[in-house]
Formats: structure tokens, C-alpha cells, sequence
């Protein structure tokens, strides 16, 4: 198991994919990093002429826990992180995995390893793909923002933060920011680890890297709007990964409870199915 582990890991580290995948994310962080900078000197220089007229309400700067790629409401750069998520999380290995199959990679691996220490180091490895990705550029964000804007404890009175008390944590984000966020990230990395695993099973189904990639990003999709038309948002992933928290009645046991079920899924399809096959 160990020699099998170690080898997925060293050709992940080694993989072009890894590293499209973090120039992705991380290029929406310095976007937005870029449009929240011009956008506060720009605010400071019209309100340094007008004062409070120019927000309508009671001035407060912008801080780390409202110019974060986690925690920004309404710019665009994560609006398309948060969506392409599944994509980016998959991207790094389920591709990979496609491949092995294609070229006979797999074929020659599995007589030198036992196929159990096999697909269980694939498996591991690709969850530790997405977890690994999303937490470099959350991280990133949160560390970048965190070089220009102060750490000022949010001020719900402001109306300058999308989190509202009644949220999960909403107490939390206004008493001890720094921990929501944290923890908040925590929770979209193990998400986008459970993204990249469900990838993983639906290459099962396919020789194409495309189709394994972009069939996790579609599913999750296809969920979150299917789930909108009954007003159930909450329960959509690709809603409730966002710490700004857009839909109401979103809950830890909701988070929890769909990603165990979507573990379950994905580990039960890839280890103990996909490994019983004779022909790749």
C-alpha cells in the first residue's frame, strides 16, 4: 500500500494538470485581488469628497472578511470559482486516471501492485487532489487580502457582509471571523476532495479525461438547478459551499450528511467495483 501511495503521489506532484488547475484558481484570486484594491482606493477618494453620502449609510472600511475570494458577495471572480469548483478539483487527477486506462498504463501497474493497494492509493490520492488544489487558492485569497486589508471584526450594522446571524456560524462570523472563515474553508476542501473522488467514479464509465472532468461539474449542476426549482438550495453543494452562505436553512448536518453520502458513492463504485474488473 505504501509503495502504491507513494507512487500515485509523486505523479500527482509531477502532473501538468496539478498545476493548469492551481494557475486557474489562483489567477481568479489576483483578479479579484486587483478589483477589490482599485475598488477601495477608489472609494476612498470619493468618499474623502463626500464623506457618508456616497455609501448612503455608515462608513466602514473594507476588511479581510468581505475582499476574500470566501467571503466577497458580488464580484464575478468568486462567483466562477465557486462553479467551477468541481471542475478544477477533478482536473488534477481523475484526467490522469483516464489516461492509464487509454494508453495501457493501468493494464501494466496492476501486475506489479495488488489491486486492492492500487485503486485504494487512486482513490486517496485523487480525494487529497481536490482537497490540496482548493485549499492553495482559498488559502491564498485569504493570505493575500489579508497583506492589504485590516482583520476588523465585521460590523453587522454596516450592511457591508452577506452573512447574517440567523446562518449557520452567523454568531461566529461576527464575534470571531477568522475561525468561521477557517473552518469554512476546511469544509470546501473536503468538498472539493469528495468532488474529485465522485470524478474518479465517473471515469469509470469513460476513456475521456473531458468527459470525466466535466461529467462531476455537469452532475452537480444539473443537482443544483433541479433542486432550485423545488426552493431547495440549501441542499445543493454548489450552493452551499459559498461561506457567504446565498441560500437560508443551510446547516453543518446538511454539509455533513451529503458528503458522506457522496463518499459513500464514489468510493463504493470505484474501490470495490471498479477494481473487480478483468478488461480496462
Amino acid at each position: 500500500m505504501k509503495a502504491a501511495l507513494k507512487l500515485e503521489l509523486r505523479r500527482l506532484i509531477f502532473s501538468k494538470e496539478l498545476y493548469i488547475a492551481l494557475t486557474i484558481g489562483l489567477a481568479l484570486v489576483v483578479w479579484l485581488f486587483v478589483y477589490e484594491v482599485s475598488e477601495s482606493v477608489r472609494f476612498a477618494e470619493q468618499y474623502a469628497l463626500y464623506g457618508d453620502k456616497v455609501s448612503g449609510y455608515l462608513y466602514y472600511p473594507k476588511t479581510v472578511f468581505n475582499s476574500s475570494i470566501e467571503l466577497e458577495y458580488d464580484a464575478l471572480p468568486p462567483i466562477l470559482l465557486y462553479l467551477l469548483f468541481p471542475i478544477i478539483a477533478a482536473f488534477p487527477y481523475a484526467s490522469t486516471y483516464c489516461k492509464d486506462k487509454k494508453n495501457g498504463y493501468l493494464k501494466n501497474l496492476l501486475v506489479r501492485i495488488d489491486r486492492k493497494d492500487c485503486f485504494m492509493a487512486k482513490y486517496m490520492v485523487s480525494f487529497l487532489s481536490g482537497f490540496f488544489v482548493s485549499g492553495v487558492i482559498l488559502l491564498s485569497s485569504l493570505i493575500l487580502t489579508m497583506l492589504v486589508f485590516p482583520v476588523l471584526t465585521p460590523e453587522a450594522v454596516t450592511q457591508n457582509y452577506y452573512v447574517q446571524t440567523g446562518n449557520m456560524w452567523g454568531e461566529l462570523f461576527y464575534t470571531m471571523p477568522m475561525i468561521y472563515t477557517l473552518l469554512y474553508i476546511l469544509i470546501d476542501m473536503l468538498w472539493c476532495g469528495c468532488m474529485a473522488s465522485f470524478a474518479l467514479l465517473i471515469s469509470m464509465f469513460t476513456r475521456s479525461a473531458f468527459l470525466a472532468v466535466t461529467g462531476s461539474f455537469v452532475v452537480f449542476e444539473v443537482l443544483d438547478y433541479v433542486l432550485s426549482l423545488f426552493s431547495l438550495s440549501r441542499f445543493s453543494p454548489i450552493t452551499f459551499l459559498r461561506p457567504i452562505q446565498i441560500a437560508d436553512g443551510i446547516s453543518l448536518e446538511i454539509i455533513l450528511t451529503e458528503f458522506i453520502v457522496f463518499m459513500a458513492a464514489s468510493f463504493t463504485g470505484f474501490y470495490f467495483l471498479e477494481r473487480k474488473k478483468d478488461v480496462f
